[in-house]
């Protein structure tokens, strides 16, 4: 009737019927078929094989992260083993550098003693030579006017033998040697200026 009032005629709504009776004719034995492999087990077998099953996947994975909780745990002891080492070995050197800090510490204080000493010593030694090079100048100024006075005197005295070989002869006059030897001691100063 339902099928007239939606304007399908009754007679063809039976082979649809039938067929959706088939469906569900098929779907039923397969279900009975796979209850039927599960026919011998009880609802305590099926949760004992569940919580068996559970078990299993428990322990493989209780496997599994005690092997990544190992591999982490080794890792770990190495990291803190270098790190132990690390701060060990930077705790001496850090004591070795204070010591070496407050040796230099020490020299640099000896040093800057040395320097000031140094720096006296300098002093004198920069006043020495001042009065070394004044007095070498002086000695050096005497020295050249004792030269020229000595030159002088040579060359008087060269005049003087020259009058005195000819004395005698009747060779030159006596001014007229006293004249040269004074040309000679002239001549000889220029000498002594350039």
């Amino acid at each position: 009737l339902l099928q007239e009032a939606q304007g399908v005629p009754f007679s063809r709504g039976i082979p649809q019927f039938r067929k959706m009776k088939t469906v569900v004719a098929v779907t039923l034995s397969w279900v009975w078929c796979a209850s039927a492999v599960r026919v011998n087990q009880t609802p305590m077998t099926y949760v004992v094989g569940l919580l068996q099953d559970l078990g299993q996947r428990v322990e493989m994975d209780g496997r599994k992260e005690q092997k990544e909780y190992d591999k982490y745990a080794c890792w770990c002891e190495q990291t803190l083993s270098r790190k132990a080492k690390d701060i060990e070995e930077a705790k001496e050197e850090i004591t070795a550098t204070q010591t070496l800090i407050q040796k230099l510490k020490g020299d640099l204080g000896a040093l800057g003693a040395s320097i000031e000493g140094l720096k006296g010593e300098i002093a004198q030694n920069l006043d020495s030579q001042k009065e070394a090079e004044e007095l070498r100048d002086k000695e050096f100024g005497e020295y050249n006017d004792e030269k020229l006075e000595t030159e002088q005197c040579i060359g008087g005295l060269e005049a003087a033998i020259k009058v005195l070989t000819g004395a005698g002869t009747g060779k030159k006059g006596f001014l007229e040697v006293f004249q040269e030897a004074q040309v000679l001691s002239v001549v000889a100063g220029l000498r002594e200026g350039f």
